[in-house]
């Protein structure tokens, strides 16, 4: 059983020149599909709109998603694509991960960039190497508007494949009084284990190695699954387990031909589905452990 995918070796850079008219309309759609957002490069004649796919089981399904999409614009654009190492990815992508405002009160700042907090704001310092997590992806922004409106201070919550750590850390910082992250890439387990030094939260984040079975003997109030449908199935009842009556569960990280098998399997193991997300393609839902 696994928690999440593992990191893949290789990227597939999509580069879209589109007329600059066409620009938000190229740029929309790669952002509902690629990973980590999409830089624009501008220029007077035309932009170049890019994006990144990783090498993984759903690279197929998202490019041709891509092409339809594209194709339904009816707009002129050219797309090139090119391999990539994970070391080139990694500094590439960096190039357009800016400060992310999620929302009036959480803010994601890369390690690398600099940001003077106002009153209120929950920061969230974020180096996500090349473990899933950025806060640009529709999935991850699901997953932080959900727990930002869910999540109760001395809550206990489970972050089930915490990648860069990023649901993990805004938990903590909106009030949780404690957090197990769980990953099964010991890379990612690595990433967010720095990520919660980086932002001083070892007292409230704990970060493991491992699948669910490593929390089945705790209880949790609210767990996130920012996954995929095939592992969100295949671990609802101990989904149902590790939560207490009443606890909620913010499942995300599926496409919408997926959502009904979903929420069918949820139902199965004793939760009540409270509210369907969508973003695009993607889906999540919000269900309550009866």
């Amino acid at each position: 059983m696994s928690s999440r995918k593992q990191s893949p070796a290789r990227w597939l850079e999509l580069s879209v020149e589109a007329a600059p008219e066409a620009e938000e309309a190229v740029a929309d759609v790669l952002r509902r599909h690629v990973y980590g957002g999409v830089s624009i490069e501008g220029a007077e004649a035309s932009v170049v709109v890019k994006g990144y796919l990783p090498a993984d089981g759903d690279l197929a399904r998202r490019r041709r998603a891509l092409r339809r999409k594209l194709a339904a614009l009816a707009l002129p654009a050219a797309v090139r694509s090119r391999w990539l190492s994970e070391e080139d990815w990694a500094h590439a992508w960096k190039e357009f991960f800016p400060v992310l405002r999620v929302s009036a009160r959480l803010v994601i700042c890369p390690t690398w960039r600099s940001h003077t907090p106002r009153e209120g704001e929950a920061v969230i310092r974020l180096d996500p190497g090349m473990a899933f997590g950025t806060g640009q992806h529709p999935t991850t922004l699901m997953c932080l508007g959900a727990l930002e409106e869910l999540l109760r201070p001395g809550m206990d919550v489970l972050d089930l494949g915490t990648g860069s750590g990023i649901l993990a850390l805004a938990a903590a910082r909106l009030g949780a009084t404690s957090v197990l992250a769980l990953d099964i890439d010991p890379q990612a387990a690595a990433v967010a284990r720095e990520n919660v030094r980086l932002n001083g939260l070892e007292a409230v984040v704990q970060v493991g190695e491992g699948g669910l079975d490593e929390a089945l003997r705790a209880n949790f109030d609210l767990v996130m699954a920012n996954i995929s449908a095939a592992v969100i199935v295949e671990m609802v009842s101990a989904l149902a387990e590790v939560l207490r009556p009443g606890g909620v569960l913010i499942a995300a990280g599926f496409s919408a031909e997926s959502a009904e098998r979903v929420s069918s399997a949820l139902a199965r193991s004793g939760f009540m589905e409270q509210r369907a997300l969508a973003d695009g393609d993607w889906r999540g839902l919000i269900a309550r452990r009866l």
